[in-house]
């Protein structure tokens, strides 16, 4: 299906094709593993080709990769099983998943939590719940849009799922970060175009929470600058 009026049709793939793209990945998986990567993560969403696969709303196909969604799911956990037979058991593969297409007739959570525990099975470690990226080019009208609006989507699949997810989107508030994972809504936190805004923010938030109120994680000839710009300020009273 065409991803939007006037945008190309795309050629479904042949038996041998879907073939070929699941060994691709497990040959990337062993060469990523090779040149010393320590963690996988599969990207499923935002209507890349796994996530096409899984989606109601781009899967048409009539045979044993789409229809139901076992058969709609099963390109992923092919994939999955291809990286598990090259990728060593003690590093972590991470899946991220559109857990909603915020579409009716598309993926929705609970879907998602399904398909989360069908990775599992194949040696997922963990999900990262994003949402859309499929059906057209306009944003869905019930995607609302705040600080940390898919948030509930990591808390429902790792309770139902019984998966460590990872939270992600519009999340840059260092608290509200470490209020995710303490009240366990998630695992992990992702950050993305918030530290291109802020290459530091990391360091900013350790201070924030109270973990480097020296500076003492910084790099040594900027920490030692503004730690004792941090005492002059805090002398002076003047932030």
């Amino acid at each position: 299906m065409p991803y939007d009026e006037g945008w190309p049709a795309p050629a479904e793939m042949t038996e041998t094709e879907i073939g070929r793209v699941v060994q691709s990945f497990g040959d990337a998986a062993a060469r990523a593993a090779e040149a010393g990567f320590r963690v996988l993560e599969v990207y499923a969403a935002h209507g890349f080709l796994v996530h096409q696969f899984l989606s109601p709303l781009a899967n048409f196909r009539d045979d044993q990769w789409g229809g139901d969604a076992e058969r709609r799911r099963r390109f992923a956990l092919e994939v999955a099983k291809a990286i598990r037979t090259q990728w060593p058991d003690g590093y972590p593969l991470l899946f991220r998943l559109s857990a909603s297409d915020w579409v009716d007739g598309g993926i929705e959570v609970e879907d998602t939590v399904e398909t989360a525990r069908a990775l599992a099975a194949e040696g997922v470690d963990m999900v990262d719940c994003s949402s859309g990226g499929i059906g057209g080019r306009e944003r869905p009208k019930r995607m609302a849009i705040a600080h940390g609006f898919q948030v509930p989507f990591a808390e429902r699949v790792r309770r139902d799922a019984g998966l460590k997810t990872m939270a992600v989107g519009f999340l840059w508030d260092a608290e509200i970060c470490e209020k995710v994972i303490a009240e366990g809504q998630a695992d992990m936190v992702a950050l993305a175009r918030e530290v291109l805004d802020d290459p530091n923010w990391p360091l900013h938030a350790a201070g924030r929470l109270g973990a480097d109120p020296d500076h003492a994680m910084w790099p040594p000839e900027m920490g030692w600058w503004l730690g004792k710009r941090a005492r002059l300020i805090g002398k002076l009273g003047l932030r």
